[in-house]
């Protein structure tokens, strides 16, 4: 009796020692609530991050993606992918197939589990792909409730564009739908303890659903919020980031030939539109455009080239995005129907120049606000913008061109001494500064460096 007991003591001893160790492990999961004017997003395409295209590819890389600067993951749709009228060889992983699985190829749902916790544990934030306004042809749904999705006048289920022909658009008009779909989203927070979403095509879902739905998931933890979309009544839904759309694409043109100066009239027309309480995205690719685009260094004419891009837009009031790859000058677009391999050894000296410009985001407390002011610039050919105000100020300035650039510096900037953060220089400035091929300058007062 003595002995069962004493066996019965231990057991009871090695659950509750088992009990704490996992309240120890739960705990370092935890981080707080996420610093949302400091995000720095890295976008992951699972199937193309690693060579073996799984969660746990990805956990081999966090030390990586942490050493460069970002503390937010962006996962692309990690679901099962449809079969029925696939594109490709992959089909496309926005043709989801069940919203409550993970894709096999990926791992199971323990990989994903271990991946959310590793990427916490290095004090990461971890968002996944929502894909709420259609499915796959595949998807149970089709069959369980056909009246969940949208009809032509022949009965058939449509896609919601005519192109993409993979998927079928939902009916947010049944009041099933959207009740289904914030359960979705109730779920991966709940279970996998994931920090937020990147809502796909969000303009095409309406915006009462992700007013309702983002009030019930905040319930459970405060989470991100990006939609890809650029309406401001987004932010009034609850989201807190949208994309910053037409800077990229003014940026694409002006390496092209057009003058600097449209940047300054498309910056400022787009960061008037957002709110006190939300943030642009800021980025010179992602997963739509280097599949169907180019790559950045392709678009900005080379590896510079993209640098100076990048230095351009991510200064701005947002947050930067970087999407695989693109921090190693990837040269070749990546289709998202298949295999891409990433040469990760390839362009250290970007990996290395990516480091500097999110070191200075992170670190230059003036990007934490939105207050920005464009000189005078008279130069086609160089970018120029003030952040803050004062002896606090940084002044950004950019060669857009593939030659030496010359530019005429505002007088504040006129006779001072300033120290060039992304090479640790100091300047003497004149009343002209004269900036090599894709130069960039981020200027700080010397003294207060």
């Amino acid at each position: 009796m003595k002995k069962i007991l004493s066996l019965m003591i231990l057991a009871s001893m090695a659950i509750a020692c088992g009990s704490k160790d996992q309240k120890k492990a739960d705990a370092v999961a935890e981080l707080p609530a996420p610093p949302k004017d400091q995000l720095a997003i890295y976008e992951i395409y699972v199937r193309n991050f690693s060579p073996e295209g799984t969660f746990q590819g990805v956990i081999a890389g966090l030390d990586s993606l942490k050493s460069l600067g970002v503390n937010t993951l962006w996962l692309m749709p990690i679901h099962p992918v449809g079969v029925k009228s696939r594109k490709g060889t992959f089909g496309s992983p926005y043709a989801v197939k069940d919203f409550y699985d993970v894709n096999p190829e990926f791992g199971t749902k323990d990989d994903f589990k271990a991946l959310v916790n590793a990427a916490h544990a290095k004090g990461m934030y971890l968002i996944i792909d929502l894909v709420a306004n259609h499915t796959a042809f595949d998807n149970a749904w089709i069959d369980q409730h056909p009246d969940w999705y949208t009809r032509n006048d022949s009965g058939q289920i449509v896609p919601p564009v005519a192109d993409w022909s993979d998927v079928a658009d939902l009916n947010y008009d049944n009041a099933a739908v959207p009740e289904e779909m914030t359960k979705v989203m109730e779920y991966w927070v709940k279970e996998f303890n994931i920090d937020g979403y990147r809502c796909d095509v969000a303009e095409m879902v309406p915006t009462s659903f992700w007013k309702s739905a983002i009030e019930r998931v905040n319930k459970i933890k405060p989470v991100i919020m990006l939609a890809e979309g650029a309406k401001p009544e987004l932010y009034d839904a609850g989201f807190d980031y949208t994309y910053g759309w037409e800077v990229y694409h003014t940026l694409k043109k002006i390496f092209d030939g057009e003058p600097a100066a449209n940047f300054t009239e498309v910056a400022q027309k787009e960061t008037a539109k957002v709110p006190a309480n939300g943030r642009l995205m800021r980025f010179i690719t992602n997963h739509d455009e280097t599949s169907w685009d180019d790559v950045p260094v392709q678009l900005f004419k080379s590896r510079e080239g993209s640098l100076a891009a990048f230095a351009a837009s991510i200064y701005l009031p947002s947050v930067p995005l970087i999407y695989n790859g693109q921090e190693v000058g990837h040269p070749e677009k990546m289709n998202l129907f298949e295999k891409s391999s990433i040469a990760w050894s390839d362009n250290a000296f970007m990996r290395e120049a990516y480091q500097k410009m999110l070191g200075i985001y992170h670190q230059e407390s003036v990007l934490r606000g939105t207050e920005i002011s464009f000189p005078e610039n008279s130069s086609k050919d160089v970018i120029m913008y003030q952040r803050g105000t004062g002896d606090q100020a940084l002044f950004v300035l950019v060669n857009v061109r593939g030659g030496l650039s010359k530019v005429t510096l505002p007088t504040e900037l006129q006779g001072k001494t300033m120290l060039n953060l992304l090479n640790g220089e100091t300047v003497m400035l004149q009343k002209d500064l004269n900036i090599i091929d894709y130069g960039v300058y981020v200027l700080k007062p010397a003294a207060l460096s």
